[in-house]
């Protein structure tokens, strides 16, 4: 593993670490690809059923790419490269763009949370923000837009005209205000993040696996399709965790009062 990325594990939480402050944690082609490696180890160890992401240091979650050595990367990989990115994932910020991710992620924003960061960010399925933290997509100032998830997930966060005030001015905006406009669910002092997202990770990590995943899934399936769509394949699902062996153990846990240990089965 390299040292651009870090991955540290606790219990059944992974605890995923942009390892560059020096440039505040901006994403090059190494961290690009040192972060899909990353989410695939993730998504293979049964032990991790939740992860933190956030950025080394206290200035910045992550300030987006690095426009030094990623941009010129991408415009000179051949185009059928980039289609391949595009239309079958993973896009350029390791996993912000086509890929399929279904264990929860939550983002500890400890600063600056920007462009492809605020990409990063949207990837996750919560996000907690240290009170310092600033966000903005400023693509637009350098003649580029959201190009790695940020047209395609914003909007459906904090909704059309934000979504597009946002994008469109490239403004830089405080924690205070995502709270507002609903694109992070905490804000808490900078020296409580951490705390704040172990606590709702061993939260999430004490539930059924199998109905996480399913969970998350069923969500995310349901986006873009009528209502009707996501319902069926709700029920659907629904009904094969209620074959499960986590359901069993879940059902006698709530009868006799005590912790379900689930197996993930």
């Amino acid at each position: 593993m390299g040292k651009k990325v870090l991955l540290e594990k606790k219990g059944k939480i992974g605890i995923v670490t942009l390892n560059r402050p020096e440039v505040h944690n901006c994403i090059d082609v190494e961290v690009s690809e040192e972060l899909i490696h990353i989410w695939e180890e993730i998504k293979q160890d049964k032990d991790i059923l939740v992860s933190i992401l956030t950025g080394a240091g206290e200035e910045a979650f992550c300030s987006g790419a690095d426009l030094k050595k990623l941009i010129p990367h991408i415009r000179e990989t051949s185009e059928e490269e980039n289609r391949m990115r595009a239309y079958h994932g993973p896009g350029w910020c390791g996993i912000s763009g086509g890929y399929k991710f279904y264990k929860p992620i939550i983002a500890a924003i400890n600063g600056y949370c920007i462009a492809g960061g605020h990409e990063l960010a949207e990837f996750c399925d919560i996000r907690i923000a240290a009170e310092h933290a600033t966000f903005g997509h400023q693509e637009i100032k350098w003649g580029l837009m959201p190009g790695d998830g940020g047209c395609s997930r914003l909007w459906r966060i904090v909704g059309m005209g934000r979504a597009l005030e946002i994008i469109l001015t490239g403004k830089i905006y405080d924690a205070e205000e995502a709270y507002r406009i609903g694109f992070v669910n905490h804000v808490v002092p900078r020296d409580e993040l951490m705390t704040k997202a172990m606590e709702m990770a061993e939260a999430i990590a004490a539930n059924g696996p199998l109905a996480l995943r399913a969970a998350k899934q069923t969500v995310l399936n349901s986006i873009g399709r009528p209502l009707d769509e996501g319902i069926m394949f709700e029920t659907d699902t629904f009904s094969y965790l209620c074959r499960s062996d986590d359901w069993e153990i879940g059902q006698k846990a709530f009868l006799e009062k005590t912790r379900a240990e689930f197996k993930g089965k």
